[in-house]
C-alpha cells in the first residue's frame, strides 16, 4: 500500500523538476525574443532606408552621368556630400551612410569625398578589410544585402550594400549605398537591461560569427562551444541557451543567459513541499490500511464461510453439470452471436450498396476498374455496356404521408424486379421517401425498346393496381460505367426544372448544355491578362469563351445576359481602379448597358470595350520597378501553387528580401495580401480540376498545393461557402 504514495512523490518530483527548468528557459526565450524583435526593426529600418535613398532623385542623377568637365563632376561630388548630411532618417543614428560611385571611382559621405578609392583606402580599420569591402562593392546586382567584414587582428565591421538603381529595374548599376552600421546603436535599446549584465544576445552571420552583441564580451568565448542542449556548463556555472532565426536570410540570434538566481530557492521551496507531500501521503495509507484490516475482518471470515460450504454444496458427481458442460455452453453462446452479426450484416448490405452506388452518381470515381472491383465485392453486377439512368418520382398528394411513401418505394422496387427480363440488370438507389434512381444496364439494339416497355408497364401497374401516378425521367443510352454521372445529372436536373409529364425520354444534345470553359475555369487567366495589360491575349480569352458557350449552343437572350454579368464581375475584379470613368462604357454603367443590348455580337463587345479600357488604365500606371517586381512575383507564384512549400518566406528568399516587407509590398502593389492571391490561385485551378478531370478529392488537393484534404476542404468551403463535393455535383458537365 505504500507503494502508491511513493509512485506520486517521485511523479511529481520530476514533474516540479521539469517545470523549474522549462520555466526558466522561457524566460531567457522572453529576454530573447525582446531582443530579436527590437533588432529585426532596426534591420528592417536600415534596408527601408536604403531603398528610400536609392530613389532619392539628386543621388541617381550625379551617380548616372559623367560630367564632361571633371571639375562640374567634383562640384556635383560635394553637392551630394551637402545633400547626404541633410538627409534625415531613423536609421541614420545608428549606421554611417557612404555612396560608392563607379563611374567616378569615388566614396562620397556627409563629411567627406575620397577619390580613386580602387587605388587607396576605404577608411576601414586594416588594409584586410579595405580589400574586402572594395571587393563587394563591385558586385553590381546588390539588394540590401548585409555582410560581416573582418581580419586576422579580430576588427570587425557590419555593413550592408543596396545598388543603385534597383536590380529589378534592368538597368546597369552606377553605384552603391554602403551602410557602416553601429552595433551598439542597434542593441541601443537592451543594452541596460539587468539580464545582460552577466548574459550575452549577439548576432550570428551565416557562418556562425557574431556580427554584432549586448551584454558581457568574456561570454563571447563560448559562442563556439555552444551545442543543442538547452541549458550548458561553463566554468563551474550553468547558463540557459537559446537560438532565433532572424529575418535576414541564413543569420540568427543567439542568447546566453546564467540561469536564475531563484532557481535555488525554487528548488528549496519544491523539495519541502513535496516531503510534506509524502508524510501526508503515508500517513494516509496507514490509516486507510489500519481501519480497513479493524472494520472488514468479519466480513473476511464470513466469506471464508460461504466458500467452505459453496464447496460441499456443489453438484454431486452424477449430475452431468462439469467444466465440459460450461465450454458446451460458451461455444453454443459463440454461435448465437455470430448469427446474430451475420443476420445484422445481411440487413446492412442493401445501405452499404446504396453508398457506394452514391459515389458514382455523384461523379466522386476517380478509378474506374478499382470501383468496378468494389461493386463485384458488394455483390453489384454490371456486365454490359451500354447503361441508362431512369429517376421515378410519386406525384405529389396531399394524402400521402411519409410512410405511405416509403412503402410505394418498396412497391415499385417489387414491381420492376418482376418486369425485368433476362439481358438486363438493374440497381436501384433511394434518393427520397418519394424517389428512386434505377440504373438500367444491358447490350444489343434491344435495349431501347426493352427500357421503354418495361417502363411503360411499370406506370400502367402502379395507377391501374394502386392508384398511384409516377413521373419517370430517362436519360439516353450512353455506352461505359463512366456516362453514368452525366445521366444522373441530366434527369435530375430535368425534374428541377421541368417537374411533371409523365415519362420523359431526355435527348444528349437537347438537353444537356456542355460549357466547353466556364466561368470559373477561366477568371484566374482572364484576370492576370487584365492586371498585366495584356489587351490583346485577354481579347482573344473572351472571344473564345463566348464563342463556344454562347454562339454554338441555342441560347436564349436573358441566359446570354445573365452570363455576360458574370463575365463582367470577373473582369471588374481584376484591377482596383481609382478612376470611376475607367469603368464607364458611353458615359454609362456596362451593367445597365447588358440589358440594353439585343444579341450576342453586342455583348461581346461591350465586353471588350471594357477590357480595352482598363487595360489601357493598367499600362499608363505601370511606370514604376514596383510594377516590374510585383509581376515577376506574381509570375513565380503561377509556377509554383502546386507546391506545398510554396511561402512567403519562400518568395521573399526568391527575390532576396524579407518576409514582412514582401508582405506589405505585396499588398500595396498588387491591391491584396499574399494569402488571399495565392489561395485564390489555388481554388480557381481546384475547380477547374474537378469540372473537367475525374481525380478524387485527395489528389486535387495535392496537386493543387495542399498538404491533406482536410486544410483543402476548410480553406475551398470559407471561400466558395459549399464543400469541394458539393461543388462537384452541382457543375457535373454543366
Amino acid at each position: 500500500m505504500l507503494i502508491l504514495p511513493l509512485v506520486l512523490v517521485l511523479a511529481n518530483y520530476f514533474y516540479a523538476r521539469g517545470l523549474l527548468q522549462q520555466e526558466n528557459i522561457n524566460y531567457q526565450n522572453a529576454v530573447l525574443t525582446q531582443a530579436q524583435m527590437s533588432m529585426d526593426e532596426r534591420l528592417q529600418t536600415i534596408q527601408l532606408y536604403a531603398i528610400d535613398l536609392s530613389n532619392d532623385t539628386v543621388l541617381n542623377a550625379t551617380l548616372s552621368q559623367r560630367q564632361a568637365d571633371d571639375s562640374q563632376g567634383n562640384f556635383e561630388l560635394w553637392e551630394l556630400s551637402r545633400h547626404l548630411q541633410s538627409y534625415s532618417a531613423t536609421a541614420g543614428s545608428f549606421c554611417d551612410t557612404t555612396i560608392y560611385s563607379r563611374l567616378y571611382d569615388c566614396m562620397v559621405s556627409g563629411s567627406y569625398v575620397d577619390y580613386r578609392v580602387s587605388e587607396g583606402s576605404l577608411r576601414m580599420p586594416s588594409e584586410e578589410m579595405n580589400r574586402s569591402l572594395l571587393e563587394l562593392l563591385q558586385n553590381e546586382r546588390s539588394y540590401c544585402q548585409f555582410y560581416l567584414l573582418g581580419d586576422s587582428q579580430g576588427h570587425s565591421q557590419l555593413v550592408m550594400l543596396h545598388s543603385v538603381p534597383l536590380w529589378s529595374s534592368g538597368a546597369a548599376s552606377y553605384g552603391t549605398i554602403c551602410l557602416r552600421i553601429d552595433g551598439d546603436g542597434l542593441f541601443s535599446t537592451i543594452r541596460d537591461m539587468e539580464e545582460l549584465q552577466s548574459g550575452l544576445v549577439c548576432l550570428l552571420d551565416p557562418s556562425g560569427t557574431p556580427a554584432v552583441w549586448a551584454g558581457s564580451e568574456a561570454m563571447l568565448d563560448f559562442v563556439s562551444q555552444v551545442s543543442g542542449q538547452p541549458i550548458q556548463d561553463w566554468h563551474g556555472a550553468s547558463y540557459t541557451v537559446s537560438r532565433a532565426d532572424s529575418n535576414l536570410k541564413g543569420w540568427s540570434y543567439l542568447s546566453i543567459q546564467p540561469v536564475h538566481r531563484m532557481q535555488s530557492e525554487l528548488r528549496v521551496a519544491r523539495n519541502l513541499s513535496l516531503l510534506a507531500l509524502a508524510l501526508v501521503l503515508v500517513v494516509g495509507a496507514c490509516i486507510v490500511y489500519y481501519l480497513t484490516w479493524r472494520n472488514y475482518r468479519p466480513v473476511e471470515h464470513l466469506l471464508a464461510e460461504l466458500r467452505r460450504r459453496s464447496v460441499i454444496l456443489e453438484s454431486p458427481e452424477g449430475t452431468g453439470f462439469n467444466e465440459f458442460r460450461l465450454i458446451e455452453k460458451s461455444v453454443a453462446d459463440m454461435q448465437h452471436s455470430m448469427k446474430e452479426v451475420q443476420e445484422a450484416l445481411r440487413q446492412e448490405i442493401p445501405r452499404i450498396q446504396e453508398s457506394i452506388l452514391l459515389q458514382l452518381l455523384k461523379n466522386d470515381v476517380s478509378n474506374y476498374e478499382t470501383y468496378r472491383k468494389l461493386l463485384e465485392e458488394v455483390g453489384i453486377l454490371f456486365p454490359y455496356q451500354q447503361f441508362r439512368v431512369v429517376l421515378a418520382r410519386q406525384v405529389p398528394s396531399e394524402s400521402h404521408e411519409l410512410s405511405e411513401q416509403a412503402l410505394t418505394n418498396i412497391v415499385l422496387r417489387d414491381q420492376l424486379s418482376q418486369l425485368v427480363p433476362g439481358g438486363i440488370t438493374y440497381t436501384a438507389v433511394t434518393l427520397d421517401n418519394d424517389s428512386i434512381v434505377w440504373i438500367l444496364n444491358g447490350s444489343g439494339a434491344r435495349f431501347d425498346q426493352d427500357t421503354q416497355d418495361i417502363l411503360g408497364r411499370l406506370q400502367d401497374t402502379m395507377r391501374e393496381q394502386y392508384g398511384q401516378l409516377l413521373w419517370l425521367y430517362v436519360s439516353w443510352i450512353d455506352q461505359g460505367l463512366e456516362s453514368v454521372p452525366q445521366g444522373y445529372y441530366a434527369v435530375t436536373q430535368t425534374q428541377a426544372q421541368q417537374p411533371g409529364g409523365g415519362i420523359r425520354y431526355l435527348q444528349k444534345e437537347k438537353d444537356v448544355w456542355p460549357m466547353d470553359r466556364s466561368l470559373n475555369s477561366i477568371a484566374a487567366q482572364l484576370q492576370n491578362f487584365i492586371a498585366t495589360g495584356d489587351a490583346a491575349q485577354a481579347s482573344a480569352l473572351l472571344h473564345e469563351n463566348l464563342d463556344a458557350n454562347l454562339r454554338r449552343r441555342t441560347v436564349e437572350l436573358y441566359q446570354a445576359q445573365g452570363y455576360c454579368i458574370g463575365m463582367l464581375n470577373i473582369i471588374l475584379e481584376a484591377y482596383r481602379v481609382e478612376d470611376p470613368a475607367v469603368l464607364r462604357v458611353e458615359g454609362a454603367s456596362p451593367l445597365q448597358q447588358i440589358f440594353q443590348r439585343r444579341n450576342i455580337n453586342e455583348l461581346e463587345e461591350l465586353l471588350q470595350t471594357l477590357i480595352c479600357q482598363l487595360c489601357h488604365y493598367v499600362e499608363e500606371n505601370r511606370t514604376s520597378p514596383a510594377s516590374q517586381l510585383i509581376q515577376k512575383i506574381q509570375a513565380y507564384m503561377q509556377e509554383n501553387y502546386g507546391d506545398v512549400d510554396l511561402t512567403l518566406t519562400r518568395v521573399a528568399d526568391q527575390f532576396n528580401l524579407t518576409p514582412n516587407y514582401l508582405s506589405i509590398f505585396f499588398k500595396e502593389n498588387a491591391h491584396d495580401t499574399f494569402l488571399n492571391y495565392l489561395t485564390r490561385l489555388r481554388l480557381e485551378e481546384a475547380k477547374r480540376l474537378m469540372r473537367d478531370t475525374r481525380l478524387s478529392i485527395t489528389e486535387i488537393s495535392e496537386r493543387v498545393g495542399y498538404a491533406s484534404a482536410n486544410s483543402f476542404t476548410r480553406a475551398f468551403k470559407k471561400i466558395e461557402h459549399v464543400t469541394p463535393t458539393q461543388y462537384r455535383e452541382s457543375s457535373v458537365h454543366s
